[in-house]
């Protein structure tokens, strides 16, 4: 049994070594996101009041960034590689707060002739994980980003 553990371990661990997910761009889009989602949504807010930035605008400065996350994103192939890594990072994005992430992701990439039945569905559960995340999630999630006032100044230029 332990054998079994380790050998299932192992290539689990191989295949998301050859994956191509982009992860510290999707990490650092997801950071963005948070934060201009609580500044949009709260601009209240004391960890967002005290970056002294203006909320007017936001909105479009955020769908800046994510478009230019999609215009990299677009030159890459999703392959059978990506695919267990990417059905986890979609069917968790509620709880992670990564829907809109991913959704720029998987609609910016090409995806490889082999696993396109297999990402339908996940779009499916995108959009539903999407139409169901609150504002409360961001401004819990707000707690994990490093710098959200750097951040926001970055995008708000």
């Amino acid at each position: 049994m332990k054998a079994f553990l380790i050998f299932i371990n192992t290539f689990v661990l191989s295949q998301t070594a050859l994956a191509k997910m982009p992860l510290n761009e999707l990490d650092s889009l997801k950071q963005i996101v948070i934060a201009a989602r609580v500044a949009i949504n709260d601009p209240g807010n004391p960890a967002i009041k005290k970056c002294n930035i203006k909320t007017e605008g936001l909105e479009e400065k955020l769908q800046q960034a994510k478009d230019n996350a999609k215009k990299s994103w677009s030159k890459q192939t999703v392959g059978k590689a990506d695919i267990a890594l990417l059905t986890k990072a979609i069917h968790n994005c509620s709880s992670r707060v990564t829907c809109e992430v991913y959704d720029s992701y998987i609609t910016s990439v090409k995806v490889a002739p082999e696993i396109e039945k297999q990402v339908e569905p996940l779009k499916i559960v995108l959009d539903k994980n999407l139409m169901e995340l609150k504002p409360e999630a961001y401004k819990s999630a707000l707690k994990t980003v490093k710098n959200p006032c750097a951040l926001l100044k970055a995008i708000s230029k």
